[in-house]
């Protein structure tokens, strides 16, 4: 043909010996960008990398019309290397291009291209930062746990035949280069957080940031902090660009790990975008993935299935917990018509769990909990700003509609004086009466248990929690982190929760007192008429 004999012509003169001439991207997207180059036969964006090296005369001009001609029709010049991505990996590409989003969380099981995706953003921003005439080349800090995962990882990734040799690795593997026509388009510099030598080039400038598994799906642990990632994200301040953006990439973890939180509870400006397994994987490499994780049904659903889930670490104590069924769609406001209960764990991680009973529902509006205090701390720092903040009036007539249902052992005077108990913090600051909860498991589990059961008061269910950060210990708690220990043997033991726990257990604790209490026959409404207040006693 002879357009493609031009084509070929004319790339082998300018870059004889210069390695990929050019690389086509092509992205499966519902509607064609701005800045794509055209459309090939199937309808896939295109994005001819390299474009910019050929030059503004007339000769490249025609060029570059032949080679998108060429695609469009379904073929492909020889010196033009295709790199194709499915639907999910290719929004993901163009909303780091061109998206509102100033980063972006790609997630999803095991072997969907997460990689590959956050590669082609970069690439397609470099082609697209020096057509615009922004100097390169493109700097990515490309985050990781370890040197030596980047390398065994990352970059056996970018050595795949996918990617056409347009990648190389240099500096004993801890630099990725992405070149066409002989020209660094992308340096990209591999940084070990968990390495301290090599977490000092968090500082170096550059213009994006993408991370390779923050989190460890088999683990929950950390492989790279939130303040790394924050401090790598300064560094891309310096360095001009046309769209400064971040990416992470990551397999799923638990709920509570700070990726999720960041991404699916935080900024708008922050986005979560889910590799469906399906993008790459075919049917029978879907089933594989499955059957591999069998006997581990948290990493089943992690690894194989894509789905953020708490990890199985013994028996969940709160059987029956719904998210979807015991948390609130919507805020949930204290009614000053209704007695206002607050249940209380003590030790150095206090608890305190708020809510009433409303009609036969219990309602939780905040479980607080702090670690290494003692109450008087969790009372000043979190429990008096929050009631004056969302139900001042509990604290008026020296706390008359406030019922306080606290861990017996509260009622202990402490180390340092035998005149000071937490009890007595309690009803000095906040007033209201004190009622101890049970002592025995037994009574706080079923309080917990009915909460959840398989039943509806009114209408409705027996629990219901408040939306948000101020509930989230709690509803990571009932979600799993609460739980029964598994024995050598393989046995649950189901005499007590897994101590130490903290906070988990904690707020479970305050939450069972405080249940115990909503759902037991005590006074629940405020009783009508003027209140009684005694001013003599007698000792």
């Amino acid at each position: 043909m002879a357009s493609e004999d031009k084509i070929n012509k004319f790339l082998l003169e300018k870059f004889a010996g210069l390695g990929t001439p050019l690389a086509a991207i092509l992205l499966r997207l519902d509607i064609t960008p701005s800045w794509a180059d055209g459309t090939d036969i199937e309808g896939r964006t295109i994005v001819l990398i390299g474009r910019h090296l050929l030059g503004s005369g007339p000769e490249a001009e025609e060029v570059s019309k032949l080679v998108l001609d060429y695609l469009a029709v379904g073929g492909c010049p020889d010196l033009v290397h295709p790199i194709a991505f499915a639907p999910s990996a290719s929004r993901a590409i163009a909303e780091a291009v061109d998206g509102s989003a100033e980063e972006i969380l790609v997630h999803g099981p095991r072997g969907t291209g997460k990689t590959h995706a956050l590669a082609a953003a970069a690439v397609i921003n470099a082609e697209l930062d020096l057509r615009a005439g922004y100097p390169g080349p493109y700097r990515v800090l490309w985050l990781h746990d370890t040197l030596l995962s980047a390398s065994a990882k990352t970059a056996r990734s970018l050595e795949l035949p996918m990617w056409g040799n347009t990648w190389s690795l240099k500096d004993d593997r801890k630099l990725a280069v992405f070149s066409v026509g002989g020209k660094q388009m992308v340096v990209g510099d591999f940084v070990g957080c968990q390495d301290q030598s090599s977490a000092e080039r968090l500082r170096m400038s550059a213009n994006t940031v993408i991370g390779e598994e923050p989190i460890a799906s088999l683990t929950d642990g950390l492989g790279i902090t939130e303040q790394q990632y924050d401090l790598a994200r300064s560094s891309t301040l310096r360095l001009p660009t046309r769209r400064r953006v971040s990416m992470l990439a990551t397999n799923p973890g638990s709920p509570d790990t700070w990726p999720h939180r960041r991404f699916f509870h935080g900024s708008t400006k922050s986005l979560p975008i889910q590799i469906s397994v399906d993008d790459r994987l075919t049917q029978e490499e879907r089933q594989a993935l499955e059957q591999t994780f069998a006997n581990s049904p948290t990493l089943q659903k992690r690894l194989a299935k894509g789905e953020w889930v708490m990890a199985e670490q013994g028996a969940a104590v709160a059987e029956g917990f719904n998210p979807d069924v015991h948390v609130s769609p919507y805020p949930l406001v204290p009614s000053p018509m209704l007695l206002f209960a607050i249940g209380w764990d003590g030790g150095h991680s206090p608890s305190a769990v708020m809510g009433q009973n409303l009609s036969g529902q219990a309602r939780i509006y905040a479980s607080l909990n702090d670690m290494k205090v003692g109450v008087l701390e969790l009372i000043e720092r979190q429990v008096l700003p929050w009631l004056q903040a969302h139900a001042p009036w509990a604290l008026t007539h020296y706390g008359a509609q406030l019922v306080h249902i606290i861990d017996p052992n509260m009622a202990t005077p402490g180390q340092a004086t035998i005149t000071e108990t937490a009890e007595k913090v309690i009803r000095e600051k906040l007033g209201g009466r004190i009622v101890h909860g049970p002592v025995r498991w037994a009574p706080r589990r079923e309080a917990i248990l009915r909460g959840l059961g398989a039943r509806h008061e009114q209408g409705r269910t027996p629990l219901l929690i408040a939306p948000g950060d101020d509930t989230r210990l709690l509803v990571e708690a009932f979600s799993g982190r609460w739980f029964y220990p598994v024995l050598p043997n393989g046995q649950v033991d189901r005499t007590g929760p897994k101590k130490p726990n903290s906070p988990w257990a904690d707020v479970s604790d305050a939450a069972a007192y405080l249940l115990s209490w909503l759902h037991g026959d005590d006074l629940m409404t405020i009783p009508t008429g003027p209140l009684k207040v005694e001013t003599h006693f007698t000792f």
